[in-house]
């Protein structure tokens, strides 16, 4: 039952509220406004310029080589044959030194020998027990011997076949050693054949492009005038003929070639072994690096070390090579690997 207005009966009409009319505020509607102050030309930035790495890796030669001894075993080369003993020590110790897997053989210049390996045992190694006295027996000849001197073709019977392939010359010449072959006389050669031959197959005999592998080293005579070695000047016979053919193969090669009148043989014998030093001191870089980013660190089985960079106990980059280089006390043991890294500038 609805219920009348204020003041009036019951149930006689209907209730109906009274409710205030919605009240609407108009609102305009505006098209969108775009605010272009901050839109413009779109400029593409580079990425900052990063230079990149290399890292090269070379390998340290083996330091291998065989030492072919020729000597002279005249009765006149009693005391040259006993200095070159006495200074045999030293020139080892610098092999050592170089840390050199040598082994060395003798063969005299009697074609009679035919340029087989004297003594026992005939091959030298850095592990053989008193080499001095083993070299001393090898070079000790008897006192009258053939005065036909052939040390060019006796070294090259030496190192060919037969003699190569049976005792006592058979495990001399090593596949993957450097060989030098070094002549110790008072007299030059009377080989037949030229120098030019014998020159071209001592280089041949490490193969083609091994050429530098091989080299042949004079101490004798000296060019043109020959010498009369010390304490000798007024023996009969005591010149020390020059020894020209010797010297040419030497010249041929890039061998040493020494005085047989030295009164010691040390500072020559020294020479030759740094010669026979094949170990690397220049490692060509692949790319032209940014200096000051070069690092160089020397592997050694399981000793990783890193090298400073300084002249002396260290190494050197030299731009006209683009290489780091060992010049000075230094070089990387044989068979280690070099390690360089560093930063180079993209183009």
């Amino acid at each position: 039952m609805a219920c009348d207005q204020v003041g009036r009966e019951n149930g006689r009409v209907s209730a109906v509220p009274d409710v205030e009319p919605p009240r609407l505020t108009p609102v305009e509607v505006k098209p969108p406004r775009i605010d272009r102050s901050t839109v413009g030309r779109v400029k593409v930035i580079d990425p900052p310029r990063v230079d990149a790495t290399q890292i090269d890796l070379l390998k340290q030669a083996d330091g291998v080589v065989d030492i072919l001894w020729v000597i002279d075993d005249s009765g006149s080369m009693v005391n040259e044959r006993r200095r070159l003993v006495n200074n045999f020590n030293r020139f080892v110790q610098e092999l050592v030194s170089l840390r050199v897997d040598f082994q060395m053989g003798v063969i005299s210049i009697v074609s009679n020998d035919g340029g087989r390996l004297r003594g026992a045992p005939a091959i030298i190694t850095s592990r053989t027990p008193n080499p001095r006295a083993v070299f001393e027996a090898n070079t000790t000849f008897p006192a009258s011997r053939s005065r036909w001197e052939q040390g060019l073709r006796m070294a090259e019977f030496a190192l060919t076949p037969p003699n190569t392939a049976n005792p006592p010359n058979a495990g001399f010449i090593r596949a993957s050693a450097a060989l030098a072959v070094i002549v110790v006389t008072n007299e030059d050669d009377s080989s037949f054949g030229t120098t030019e031959y014998f020159g071209r197959t001592f280089r041949s005999l490490k193969g083609k492009g091994n050429e530098n592998l091989v080299s042949f080293s004079i101490i004798g005579g000296p060019v043109p005038n020959g010498c009369v070695p010390p304490g000798e000047a007024g023996l009969y016979g005591s010149l020390a003929e020059p020894s020209f053919r010797y010297t040419e193969v030497a010249t041929r090669t890039g061998g040493i070639i020494g005085s047989i009148c030295d009164a010691s043989f040390e500072q020559t014998l020294i020479r030759i072994a740094q010669a026979l030093n094949t170990l690397k001191r220049v490692f060509p870089m692949t790319l032209t690096p940014i200096v000051s980013s070069i690092r160089v660190t020397v592997v050694d089985g399981a000793v990783s070390t890193i090298i400073p960079q300084n002249d002396v106990t260290g190494w050197q980059y030299r731009a006209d090579t683009n290489s780091v280089v060992f010049l000075g006390t230094y070089v990387p043991p044989p068979g280690s690997t070099i390690r360089i890294e560093y930063a180079f500038a993209r183009p």
